[in-house]
């Protein structure tokens, strides 16, 4: 089921029985329709609590869409106490701050590996080396073999300069996103080229 494709409702008011409804239809009966009420009757608010969490729209899509997601997913044993509308606003601000926490670490460990390399660019190395020229024939392929969105913002980044902001002007999706491949890039360059660390180090090259 993919949540995004479902339209919301204009905010208003919603009849405390008339939730409880749609709990049970959920929970017993599996009910797509009873699911997408509920969705579409809080979307707005939940999005724009999210948001005031994490500053991200796409981000608080999916926060929202993993909460929701998740909820179908148990809808067999869906039974939130006390008001429907605290355990949604209850649920989406523990997601928000645990994605909040994966971004910091993602952030902090992207950081740890640029400042691991960056004082090697000013290094000199003999370009008739015949390792080196592996090396960087074992780098280009590497980065090859990423996937395309991956490879572009990678090469944006690495090989033209641009930095997050450009690139997510550039390609018109959040910084958050850019970021978030960036990560990917760089965990698979570095987990497939670690036999060449020391290499690495010696010749002043940088992922």
């Amino acid at each position: 089921m993919t949540l995004r494709k479902i339209y919301y409702e204009p905010d208003s008011a919603v009849n405390t029985i008339e939730e409880k409804q749609w709990v049970r239809r959920i929970r017993d009966e599996g009910d797509r329709e009873a699911f997408e009420q509920l969705f579409r009757s809080y979307y707005k608010r939940l999005h724009g609590f999210a948001y005031s969490y994490v500053r991200s729209k796409e981000c608080a899509e999916d926060i929202i869409q993993t909460v929701f997601l998740r909820i179908w997913t148990n809808r067999e044993s869906f039974d939130p106490p006390g008001k429907v509308k605290n355990y949604l606003f209850s649920a989406i601000k523990n997601e928000a701050i645990n994605d909040l926490k994966h971004q910091k670490v993602k952030f902090d460990a992207e950081q740890e590996i640029t400042e691991l390399f960056i004082n090697l660019k000013n290094r000199t190395y003999d370009d008739a080396n015949p390792e080196v020229e592996n090396l960087k024939k074992a780098i280009q392929q590497e980065i090859d073999r990423l996937p395309a969105r991956c490879r572009e913002i990678y090469l944006l980044n690495r090989r033209s300069g641009l930095t997050y902001t450009e690139i997510s002007e550039h390609l018109d999706i959040s910084i958050n996103t850019v970021g978030t491949q960036m990560g990917r890039a760089l965990k698979v360059l570095r987990e497939n080229l670690s036999d060449y660390l020391p290499l690495l180090f010696s010749s002043g090259l940088i992922l």
